[in-house]
């Protein structure tokens, strides 16, 4: 349940990023930006690194496998 949460979690926070980077980028490079493509691609990369960081920390600490 707490790798679910904390996926649903990345997927809404990285979606919020994604938007957030993708205006600034727009921006600096003065063009339009499709907000729905910009929210995937950072909610996608955000549960990504958010599996990696979960595997990594289980497989250091064998005890917090619950």
């Amino acid at each position: 349940m707490k790798k679910l949460m904390g996926s649903i979690m990345a997927i809404i926070w990285g979606g919020i990023l994604g938007m957030l980077l993708g205006y600034i980028g727009s921006q600096l490079e003065a063009t339009s930006i499709n907000f729905l493509h910009a929210a995937i691609t950072g909610a996608v990369f955000a549960v990504i690194a958010t599996n990696c960081v979960y595997a990594i920390t289980t497989k250091a600490n064998p005890a917090r496998q619950k």
